[in-house]
Parts: structure tokens; sequence; C-alpha cells
């Protein structure tokens, strides 16, 4: 189970900012990083987002960790019109095996019981916004199906050696949505 609290973009001591010094405006991509970086592949969202600060990505690009996010999901989203969240899902499949979710596709999933490992959390950060009307136009969700979720700060073998593949897909994505 999860604490429910909210990180706040601008109270956020922990952020990882690709853009230094700029605030995001609604030109900007957000990649929000989500997860608990104590309890092994739960943290996978924050490790991709770490990674990819020592990538070369397109500017405009912000990069940001949401830690445990829940209801303070919209003050994220407010003003974004693409965001990318990245985080460790539970979808049945093989460990360490990923999937990139738009928007219609979080709905059927969401239906199915298979949400985030952040349970209501994520979930509810989500209905919030829609019902705030503060969904981006352009939502995508990397999940990452997860191995081991004992406490540690360690990702499994399976998830780390999906990341390589994984951050080069999204580097390749937000290449798109900027040209």
């Amino acid at each position: 189970m999860h604490l429910m609290f909210c990180t706040c973009p601008e109270n956020d001591r922990s952020q990882i900012v690709a853009m230094a010094g700029q605030e995001a405006d609604s030109d900007d991509i957000l990649v929000l990083g989500i997860g608990n970086p104590l309890m092994g592949d739960d943290g996978v969202g924050i490790r991709v987002v770490e990674m990819l600060t020592s990538q070369e990505i397109p500017p405009n690009v912000v990069v940001k960790e949401a830690g445990l996010p829940g209801w303070g999901l919209p003050s994220w989203f407010e003003g974004m019109s693409t965001v990318f969240l990245v985080d460790a899902v539970q979808m049945g499949q093989t460990p360490g095996s990923w999937r990139r979710l738009e928007t219609d596709e979080l709905q059927i999933i969401m239906e199915n019981n298979a949400l985030s490992l952040h349970q209501n959390d994520l979930a509810c950060g989500l209905a919030l916004s829609q019902a705030m009307n503060l969904l981006p136009d352009n939502l995508l969700v990397y999940g990452i199906e997860p191995a081991n979720m004992s406490p540690g700060d360690n990702l499994s073998p399976e998830v780390e050696a999906s990341l390589p593949e994984l951050i080069k897909n999204i580097i390749l994505d937000l290449e798109k949505i900027k040209a």
C-alpha cells in the first residue's frame, strides 16, 4: 500500500529538469517519472527519467520525477499539451516487458483492473485530471511490467535489461512529436 501525498512541481526538491532554469509551458513536452525508488521495480519511472537526463533529447522537453503524485497529478498537467508518464504497471506480461499506452488504451486497461502499482493513487489522479479538464491533449504512458516489489533500491535484472530499449523508444517518440 502506498501513502497518498502530493508532490507538486513548484515545491518538489527532487525534481530533475532537463531544461535548467526554465519553467515548462504549453509548448514543452513533460516526461514524468512515477514511482517509489525504495521499493524495487516500483522505482523504474524515476530511474528512466534519471537516465533520460544524460541523453540527447529534443529542445523543450522537460524531464521530472514525480514520486507518488496521487491526487497532486493534475498540478503536473496544468498548462501542458503533451505529457509522457513512465511507471511500473502490472499488465500480466513478462517482467521487464513494456508497453506504450495512449489515452484510449488507458481507459480499457483501467476498466480491466490492470492498474499502475500505485493502485488508486495514479488512477484517481488521472480521473481527477480528467474531471478538472486538465488531461493533456497528448498523454502517453510507458508501463513497465515489474518483477520485484520488495523493499530495496535496486531494479530487478529483467527490468534493468529493458531500459535501454525503452529509453530509445521514448526519445524516438519525443523526436516525432517535436518534428
